[in-house]
């Protein structure tokens, strides 16, 4: 509860004390309301808070769900109390609520670090878990809200992954990552990271993991000393198995620190940048050079685009001509529109693997490609090359359809 009074003085908030008497015993409330004010009486005298308290009965987890609502909470801190059963992790409750809530939930391990905090005798150490997607920028935001925390955004990068995604053909290791490989990540979760705004800039980190992400957290933010696991989740709760496998659940099971988990639909819905790098993907065909007007059209000044183009058996030769044939397909109005434009041969069987491969290297925001619109009724709705590419994009995928005429 110290910590929560903590964070209430340090973000002018008002404060609700809370507890559950599951069986309704009369005596158990009463002990637990005489509780409840002492707290309070403490808490408004040494942080000088506006405290209320509350005894609820039923199951806990619905019940704080409901007291959240229906005060209209901004967080919900609850302290890890461990099992008998099982000494190395929390009760239930926690995980229910991470689950379930619409708020973010703290678990708290420790409080002095909050209450030192709260009184400005040192910033908050946060370790921000990163998986590049929107649950993560919702953990970003909210933590680079608070005043005075020294955030640190970790990557954890799958060595095998990285290589066959980025398509380099050095020898990887086991232990950690090629410089080459590493910039190029720490160059993605810069450009991520800057879409959040935070009061102060934070630092970004890239680190080789194989197997299970939130192990490898929990031991960075050991190893660092953090007072704070922060990571976002999806809230997967109507497939059990998802949410099983999910980071933010081994995370405040596993971490010896306190561990803040932000749901991804905390935030309102965001309007997405406008990209800065699009790559279009030709193979010289009427309809494949459909796609490039879309994609030069969706650049503003300082954007760029790539027209690649993939050829399975490479010469000189063969690379000069498909470039000059590339050249011809620029738009003219890219220059004096600010937009710059590359030139790309790529070399490699399969097609799609190789445009992937270029569009993670080129930190593309979008691909735009054409596409046959065959029926569905009559075959394949799209060819093998843009289903494939559909499947491992890891950025929005723009089809543009044939010309309604044709």
């Amino acid at each position: 509860m110290a910590a929560a009074a903590a964070l209430a003085r340090k973000r002018d908030a008002d404060l609700l004390l809370a507890t559950v008497v599951e069986h309704g015993d009369a005596l158990v409330r009463g002990d637990a309301e005489q509780m409840l004010a002492r707290v309070a009486a403490e808490f408004r005298q040494t942080y000088e808070l506006n405290v209320e308290t509350c005894v609820a009965d039923g199951l806990p987890d619905e019940q704080l769900l409901r007291l959240a609502t229906e005060h209209g909470a901004r967080l919900i801190v609850l302290g890890a109390t461990k099992t008998a059963e099982e000494p190395a992790r929390l009760g239930l409750v926690p995980e229910r609520l991470c689950q379930r809530a619409r708020v973010p939930v703290l678990v708290v391990r420790e409080a002095e670090s909050f209450v030192a905090w709260s009184r400005g005798q040192r910033e908050l150490r946060a370790l921000v878990g990163s998986g590049l997607g929107d649950a993560s920028k919702s953990a970003l935001s909210y933590i680079g809200a608070w005043p005075e925390v020294a955030v640190t955004v970790l990557q954890v990068a799958w060595p095998y992954g990285e290589h066959y995604r980025l398509g380099v053909q050095k020898p990887m290791a086991r232990d950690h990552l090629l410089p080459e490989v590493e910039q190029m990540l720490l160059g993605e979760l810069g450009r991520w990271a800057t879409d959040v705004a935070c009061r102060a800039t934070p630092k970004l980190r890239v680190t080789a993991g194989w197997g299970r992400v939130d192990f490898h957290l929990a031991q960075w933010a050991k190893r660092q000393e953090a007072d704070l696991l922060v990571v976002g989740t999806h809230q997967r709760n109507l497939h059990e198995p998802i949410w099983l496998g999910s980071v933010c659940r081994s995370a405040i099971h596993g971490a010896s620190c306190n561990v803040l988990c932000v749901p991804e639909r905390y935030l309102p819905p965001r309007t997405a940048a406008a990209p800065r790098v699009i790559v279009v993907p030709t193979d010289l065909t009427p309809l494949a050079d459909r796609a490039i007007a879309f994609g030069a059209s969706l650049l503003d000044a300082g954007g760029a685009l790539h027209l690649v183009s993939v050829i399975s058996e490479p010469s000189e030769e063969a690379r000069l001509e498909l470039t000059a044939e590339l050249g011809q397909r620029m738009p003219q109005d890219l220059r004096p529109r600010g937009i710059a434009c590359e030139l790309r041969v790529l070399e490699g069987s399969p097609a799609w693997l190789s445009i992937w491969q270029h569009a993670a290297r080129a930190h593309a925001d979008l691909i735009c490609m054409a596409t046959h619109s065959r029926d569905s009724r009559k075959g394949f709705a799209l060819g093998s090359q843009t289903a494939a590419l559909l499947e491992h994009a890891q950025v929005p995928v723009l089809l543009v359809p044939q010309d309604r005429e044709s």
